[in-house]
């Protein structure tokens, strides 16, 4: 089993007023990538996964989009909630 571990990726945070979300994208572009051609199993995102409890709806998109490509690449994920994280918002991907 090939298994890929990240945390942190405070998705929709915000660096002196400019948005990071074009350049987390990026990144998680490149993830998704090492994950189609690394053959990846399993993916554990262990918590942190949004900046704040209430993340703004392009962070969640973005969110969503990105389990989805990953189930799509044959990944199961396993997604943990971290202190900047509510339970319930990361549900929603989950579907």
């Amino acid at each position: 089993m090939i298994l890929l571990h990240t945390s942190d990726w405070h998705l929709g945070r915000s660096f002196h007023g400019t948005g990071l979300l074009e350049a987390q994208e990026e990144v998680l572009d490149a993830l998704v990538a090492t994950v189609t051609e690394r053959g990846v199993d399993a993916v554990l995102l262990a918590g942190d996964v949004y900046d704040r409890a209430l993340p703004p709806a392009d962070a969640v998109r973005l969110l969503d989009r990105t389990l989805s490509r990953l189930h799509a690449a044959g990944a199961q994920v396993v997604l943990t909630s971290g202190n900047h994280d509510s339970a319930v918002r990361l549900g929603f991907g989950g579907g």
